[in-house]
């Protein structure tokens, strides 16, 4: 469907435009959702604050099979849309939400974000300048419950959690808690795939290949809260070597070069510590030393999953993409 015709007309902070008065696009924000109701709940107050003019974007909500219904919470926030999609993943999730937008411009974020009150106009700002990229990944600040005292899940999940710069500058991909496109550049790359492959990076690469640009912006930030134990660590650890064991499985001499890749997280991760160590999110030796420890346990852990991927990788996805 076409945008609305409504006309606006303002200029976008941080990053010159090719006009000052051109009219803004009508952008849609997409949230995939699955039983996170008081974190979505949230994370629409947060978009209901932001600079970007308010009649210039919509949000849609696509719940992904919750066992709560989630229409008594898109209630409580006028102009807010939910629908449902039945297959599991935020990859078929966000595809939906794309199916029913109406906006130029493509906004994807997580139910469990919250988007700092620039984000639109940011993210808006660099896909409307000269040079403009055709995907824009934006900053994921992590934070914990509790900054004064966060758990050793947290302090690891501020260093490695979402590395959105080095996901975009060396990786060619945006995490999707953070991604702002145009309709143009997702209708000639296609759809997110399913959710058992890195949709992402997946999705990422794709547009690589066809000659589209990703590019960073550090101003348009969403905050993610850290996981907070090593449970809900090793759970993305399991749903992380599922994705990548489905998405290495597509291409030749599979077991060879996951043993390979095996053998390399065998040596010890004299880059990672070093990261740690070099950390300015991290606060006096012991918080790195924690931390550090928490590498070497996550790594040794990967390992043993990815062995065990070998004899019956459907296991690790089974709590992720059944009801």
């Amino acid at each position: 469907m076409p945008a609305p015709s409504t006309p606006a007309t303002a200029s976008l902070p941080g990053v010159p435009l090719r006009d000052p008065e051109a009219a803004l696009p009508f952008v849609s924000v997409i949230i995939p959702h699955l039983n996170d109701h008081d974190r979505l709940e949230r994370c629409l107050r947060e978009l209901r604050r932001q600079t970007y003019p308010s009649h210039r974007f919509e949000i849609i909500v696509v719940d992904n099979g919750s066992r709560i219904p989630v229409e008594p919470i898109v209630a409580r926030h006028p102009g807010v849309v939910a629908a449902a999609e039945s297959e599991r993943g935020c990859g078929t999730a966000r595809n939906r939400g794309v199916g029913i937008s109406r906006g130029d411009v493509l906004a994807f974020t997580d139910a469990d974000c919250l988007p700092d009150p620039t984000w639109l106009a940011r993210g808006v700002a660099m896909l409307m300048r000269d040079d403009a990229p055709d995907i824009v990944g934006g900053e994921i600040e992590i934070f914990a419950a509790n900054e004064t005292a966060p758990t050793d899940a947290e302090l690891y999940e501020k260093v490695f959690g979402f590395q959105q710069a080095v996901y975009v500058r060396k990786k060619h991909f945006a995490a999707g808690a953070n991604i702002l496109t145009t309709r143009a550049a997702f209708q000639r790359l296609g759809p997110f795939r399913n959710g058992k492959v890195p949709e992402d990076l997946e999705w990422g690469q794709r547009a690589k290949a066809k000659g589209l640009r990703v590019a960073y912006c550090e101003k348009a930030v969403v905050r993610h809260p850290a996981r907070r134990t090593w449970t809900e660590l090793c759970w993305k650890m399991d749903r992380t070597v599922f994705h990548n064991h489905n998405f290495m499985r597509e291409r030749p001499h599979f077991h060879a070069r996951w043993m390979f890749l095996i053998a390399l997280l065998c040596v010890p991760p004299v880059d990672k510590l070093w990261e740690v160590a070099a950390s300015p999110r991290l606060r006096g030796t012991s918080e790195k030393w924690r931390v550090a420890r928490t590498v070497l346990r996550l790594r040794y852990y990967r390992i043993g999953r990815m062995l065990r991927c070998l004899t019956d990788h459907e296991a690790l996805g089974r709590g992720h993409f059944s009801p």
